[in-house]
């Protein structure tokens, strides 16, 4: 029977191998019913090809690899990527339920809600923490919030919870995780109100081009937000924020989680036993990472638990 769904991700030469292999096999093994649908993942720019080694086993786990010149405008930019190649694979793929994933990520269950409902159109979760976000009106950055939505048509005024600040701020998405009904050209949409907020210079507020894959993604989901559901808590877990996080977030253990976002800190060493509150490092999908890690180069930056660091 034919996936309604499919995955995407970028893999290009270098920390992303590690990463979008990971991806890959965790979506494989844990995904449920969702564990053999298509995965396509992409190398947009020039000059990054993977190892043929990598090549090779994205083959053997059946994912296929696209190496195509989607981004030179954006070269320097590699976050734009993940914006250009779901714009693509919207344009291109036959898939209803296109899942874009940022390849520092895996999944630890099997993600029912990425299977969206009648009159749902999208599905996100908010980011971590409010940066350049606004808690409305008095906010310094609700000017800048309020003009983009004037500029793009926004008619709603919608707001979320930040996952580990537990701020009520404008909706405002972490763009690791984006769930698009293909037939609604929302991947499309964001890519052009991304390229007209880079032409016109909206940067946000901290004056770079770094959350501007996610400011263009909010505008554009605050504009259809009736057919927009949040995913809980359980998506795009944060895990380096883990002490930050409300409960039952918070002490949840991995076999509890669906997809985790754990950015460059697989390169540490002990990782997982750093993290507080502990983990449950006996169970299945410990006992499967564990020997994955530490990624090559590994880091020894601190990590910060309320003020302690390690």
């Amino acid at each position: 029977m034919k996936s309604r769904v499919a995955f995407l991700a970028c893999i290009e030469r270098g920390k992303l191998e590690q990463q979008g292999l990971l991806l890959c096999r965790s979506i494989r093994r844990y995904a449920g019913r969702f564990a053999n649908a298509p995965i396509h993942t992409f190398q947009p720019r020039a000059g990054l090809e993977i190892a043929e080694e990598t090549a090779d086993e994205l083959r053997a786990l059946g994912v296929e690899h696209h190496t195509v010149l989607l981004n030179s405008r954006f070269h320097g930019y590699p976050i734009g990527n993940k914006i250009i190649v779901s714009a693509f694979a919207e344009r291109f793929l036959d898939e209803e339920i296109l899942v874009f994933l940022d390849s520092d990520t895996f999944f630890a269950g099997e993600p029912a809600l990425f299977d969206l409902p009648g009159g749902v159109d999208a599905a996100a979760w908010p980011v971590d923490r409010k940066r350049n976000g606004s808690t409305g009106p008095g906010d310094p950055h609700d000017t800048y919030w309020t003009d983009l939505y004037r500029v793009f048509g926004v008619r709603e005024e919608p707001f979320v919870e930040s996952n580990s600040d537990q701020e009520r701020i404008r909706a405002y998405f972490n763009s690791g995780l984006v769930v698009a009904r293909r037939s609604a050209g929302i991947m499309n949409e964001w890519l052009d109100v991304f390229l007209q907020m880079e032409e016109d210079k909206r940067l946000p507020p901290d004056g770079s081009m770094q959350f501007l894959d996610q400011v263009s993604l909010a505008i554009v989901l605050a504009k259809r937000w009736q057919r927009v559901s949040q995913l809980d808590w359980r998506y795009n877990y944060p895990l380096p924020q883990r002490a930050r996080l409300a409960e039952p977030a918070r002490s949840a253990g991995l076999q509890e989680m669906i997809h985790i976002h754990y950015h460059r800190w697989f390169q540490k060493p002990e990782f997982l036993r750093l993290l507080r509150p502990p983990l449950d490092l006996e169970s299945d999908v410990a006992r499967w990472l564990e020997p994955q890690l530490p990624f090559q180069p590994t880091i020894d930056d601190p990590m910060k638990f309320r003020g302690v660091e390690r």
